[in-house]
């Protein structure tokens, strides 16, 4: 078929919403009632596992359903992104999580009734999603994959503390998680090169924002066909905090402790091996392997297809849209031509 420039109300449509996200549940009756009196709304299921979202996600695409809304946060969006890539469907993104990263970097309205609109007859955009590959394995990147200290932080955090306190449950176990963080020692190579170095945080980055809305670079963008990869700081937890600050207010491009590559493809080797987070859910340990599917993944959008690079500076305020601009752009930022050279 050919892919959809615009979605109409008229196309059959799978509302699919993950109950055990932070608002799956809470949010199902509304938006499954406003999709009923704004789109043609042939299916509508509140699921209670991965098994079930699987099913309806097989069930939606044997039918041929072209436009599939799937609720949740980031882990649901990504799981979900395993089954549309490279197919004709189009997904669109209730940000019912707590993070709600891909939501941010698609700048969707925070009104229910806007974003329902925006669903029933917006623009279709192709974006890029990263693929991580261990052997026979592999997953989707659709926001981040991340080694070391985040991993932790994710492993600490039960779904009852992240559902109570949203944000504020990722600081409350931060010193846990530093304490229970080892040094890694990374091994980095690319079809143009390799570097090696220590760090407790090493971060991919596929599409326009990290983590909520907070962005890498100025350039981050989820139609370029570049991983972004880059370490949050050294050993020391000064480093860590000092980059992490760097990567709050949009100047971590600038800084040569980051160790900042814009490559198609990366594979990555640590010592020791610790297990790797994407999009927020616990993966396979290194060696693995990172590369681009360029403009896999069609996505209903307020951004028409095209180059997508986030005009705002992030620091997110709000679960759900896409907030103001905060800073100012930094004039110290370095050109767009230092993601087509070797970090020196």
């Amino acid at each position: 078929m050919t892919p959809l420039k615009m979605v109409s109300p008229d196309i059959p449509t799978a509302l699919l919403v993950n109950a055990k996200s932070r608002r799956g549940r809470q949010f199902f009756a509304e938006y499954e009632a406003r999709c009923q009196q704004s789109l043609r709304l042939v299916r509508s299921q509140l699921t209670e596992s991965r098994d079930a979202m699987e099913r309806e996600l097989e069930w939606a695409r044997h039918r041929g359903i072209r436009r599939i809304i799937v609720g949740g946060g980031d882990g649901t969006l990504s799981f979900a992104a395993n089954s549309l890539v490279n197919t004709d469907a189009v997904m669109g993104v209730l940000p019912l999580g707590t993070g709600n990263t891909f939501a941010h970097g698609l700048g969707l309205p925070g009104s229910p009734s806007e974003l329902v609109r925006l669903l029933a007859q917006g623009p279709v955009a192709a974006y890029d999603v990263g693929l991580a590959s261990n052997g026979s394995k592999q997953t989707v990147i659709l926001n981040s994959l991340t080694l070391g200290f985040s991993e932790r932080l994710v492993e600490l955090l039960s779904q009852d503390r992240k559902s109570r306190w949203g944000y504020l449950a990722w600081t409350m176990e931060v010193r846990r998680a530093l304490k229970n963080t080892p040094v890694l020692h990374v091994h980095l190579s690319w079809p143009t090169g390799q570097e090696s170095y220590t760090t407790r945080q090493l971060v991919v980055v596929n599409g326009r924002t990290v983590a909520a809305g907070i962005s890498a670079t100025p350039l981050s963008s989820a139609q370029d066909g570049l991983l972004e990869v880059f370490r949050l700081g050294g050993p020391s937890v000064t480093s860590m905090a000092w980059l992490s600050l760097k990567l709050l207010i949009g100047t971590l491009l600038t800084d040569r402790q980051a160790h900042y590559h814009a490559v198609p493809e990366v594979t990555i080797h640590t010592h020791p091996a610790v297990t790797a987070s994407i999009d927020g859910d616990i993966w396979l340990t290194p060696p693995i392997h990172c590369r681009v599917l360029p403009q896999a993944l069609w996505v209903i959008s307020p951004h028409k297809a095209g180059p997508s690079t986030p005009k705002r500076w992030p620091l997110a305020t709000r679960t759900v849209g896409a907030p103001g601009r905060i800073l100012p752009l930094p004039s110290s930022y370095a050109p767009p031509e230092i993601r087509d050279q070797p970090p020196t």
